[in-house]
């Protein structure tokens, strides 16, 4: 009918079989000379094949090289297209700067707006993400996620959406992700997102199904950016697909911490917002400054001056790896030196965050500092300021790694059952009466004498009834309760038998003590 049909896009996949011409256009077309059609559609597409345009377009963002030189991919970009779907449309690339943005910038460094025990970690973060792809090809890539933990009314997802504006441009209510998405969805979506920030936003789970499903969600994010791996999966075939860790940085808003046991608090950094902390019409101002791009244009700033001054060429490079491996190694063993002396009790992946974010600080003071915007006093100063901030929040996240510790969990749950009545003890000097079937052991000054086997079926149940999971053997606890000396082993078993009166019974000989230091805690 000479009707101008649309422009559609075709994948190669689909080229062939020319079954996406009725699927991409209208039925309107006469099924009679379709099959006609398709032959000389396929015949010209063919011939004409040579003289099409060709063009790279890119699904994830952050570093690539590209003819021997390095670019920061982001969409925007002048010089290569890059194509994000759904929610991670709003990352966008600034094209230019000025240097009234980068007195902004170093603004944040100096106003209160938001409190510095909040903006320093997250303007750490920022600026650590770019360093992604080098810190992982010099082996210490992070991999921690930040936990911006406050109630409801403390403005976290704000926060969260203006530290993102960095990279694009977001508001509290169109953040990347959030617990309401799939965690295999939100780990896809983070592959993409290579050396970029993202946010998954809410965890507030209400109902015993939903905080089972924000919970299991939480625990493979936990896994996925804490390990920066992902499940290996095969095709149709047995064969192994290809995996697809996420590549970047991730903030998490939660209105109180999430139950996923030792290992995976470990891989949290854990930062708490109080309601009424910021100073709105400050707030306001700047995020009106960064919805015109400000801190887009702050970042473009930042990855051209890394890649102009350190990723010039290959020599340059190669000092850069160096130099950075050597930066954060020097970081990591100040940061064990500090915890030890301060005698904080730490996970082994705590200084290893820490290094991590003090690298990313460190890079930001020295953009600011080689334009102009900041004096070296100063950024020592500010970074000295940053290293107090971390220490007091490493010794937060140490003490709830700690509680969420089994052996921790275990000795709170069965003195709160015997608080509570649901649990007794008998004193080990009045040990001939009828025990109770709710009896635990015996205790005396020194010991709790428990019946272990009964005491952890008991506490396993507790939690259940609680909605929380405790799933540690009695053969793990009694081995964790051993390693951190909460149980005396001098026979060379964890429990023994001992005599109550006319009664033998086999007992674990736990630290009165210690136990009750734990639950004042």
């Amino acid at each position: 009918s000479g009707r101008e049909l649309p422009l559609v896009e075709v994948a190669a996949t689909e080229l062939e079989k020319m079954e996406w011409m009725l699927n991409h256009w209208d039925a309107s077309l006469d099924l009679d000379v379709v099959p006609q059609v398709q032959r000389h559609v396929r015949r010209a597409i063919k011939s004409t094949a040579i003289y099409a345009s060709k063009k790279s377009v890119f699904a994830h963002t952050g570093w690539k090289k590209i003819d021997g030189k390095y670019f920061f991919l982001l969409p925007g970009n002048e010089k290569y297209d890059v194509e994000l779907k759904g929610s991670l449309q709003s990352y966008r690339a600034a094209t230019t700067f000025n240097e009234e943005d980068l007195a902004y910038l170093s603004g944040f460094l100096y106003s209160d707006f938001i409190p510095h025990e909040v903006s320093f970690p997250c303007l750490s973060l920022v600026f650590l993400t770019p360093l992604n792809e080098f810190l992982r090809r010099v082996g210490h890539e992070p991999k921690f996620i930040l936990l911006l933990l406050g109630r409801t009314g403390s403005m976290k997802s704000t926060v969260a959406a203006l530290f993102l504006s960095f990279f694009g441009n977001f508001s509290n209510t169109d953040l990347p992700m959030s617990f309401r998405d799939t965690a295999n969805s939100i780990i896809h979506s983070s592959f993409a997102l290579k050396d970029v920030l993202t946010c998954i936003d809410d965890y507030h789970p209400t109902g015993r199904k939903e905080s089972d499903a924000m919970k299991a969600t939480m625990q493979a994010l936990a896994r996925g950016y804490g390990d920066k791996a992902a499940r290996n999966r095969l095709t149709a075939d047995i064969q192994l697909r290809e995996t697809r860790p996420p590549q970047g940085n991730a903030i998490v808003t939660a209105e109180f911490a999430p139950d996923i046991g030792e290992s995976g608090t470990a891989r949290l950094f854990c930062v708490e917002m109080k309601p009424g902390e910021l100073d709105l019409p400050s707030l306001t101002m700047i995020q009106e400054q960064a919805h015109g791009g400000m801190l887009m244009r702050c970042m473009f700033a930042y990855t051209e001056w890394l890649r102009k001054v350190y990723l010039a060429d290959s020599e340059s490079e190669e000092k850069f790896l160096a130099a950075l491996k050597v930066k954060y190694e020097r970081y990591r063993a100040e940061w064990r030196g500090k915890l030890r002396e301060k005698e904080i009790k730490y996970h082994d992946r705590l200084p290893d965050t820490l290094a991590c974010l003090e690298v990313g600080f460190c890079f930001l003071l020295s953009f600011l500092c080689q334009h102009g915007m900041l004096k070296a006093d100063n950024a020592e100063d500010i970074e000295n300021k940053l290293a107090d901030i971390l220490l007091d929040l490493a010794d937060k996240q140490s003490k709830a790694v700690e509680q969420d510790k089994p052996t921790h969990i275990f000795i709170r749950k069965f003195l709160a059952m015997v608080e509570c009545g649901q649990g007794s003890l008998i004193p080990a000097d009045d040990c001939n009466i009828v025990l109770p079937s709710s009896c635990f052991g015996y205790e005396d000054e020194k010991y709790y004498y428990l019946f272990f086997e009964a005491t952890h079926k008991a506490v396993k149940k507790f939690c259940e009834d609680q909605g929380e999971e405790f799933s540690i053997s009695s053969k793990s606890l009694g081995k964790a309760l051993a390693d951190e000396g909460f149980i005396n082993t001098d026979t060379g078993e964890n429990t023994r038998s001992m005599r109550f009166g006319s009664k033998s019974k086999r007992v674990l000989l736990l630290y009165k003590e210690s136990a009750n230091k734990i639950m004042s805690v």
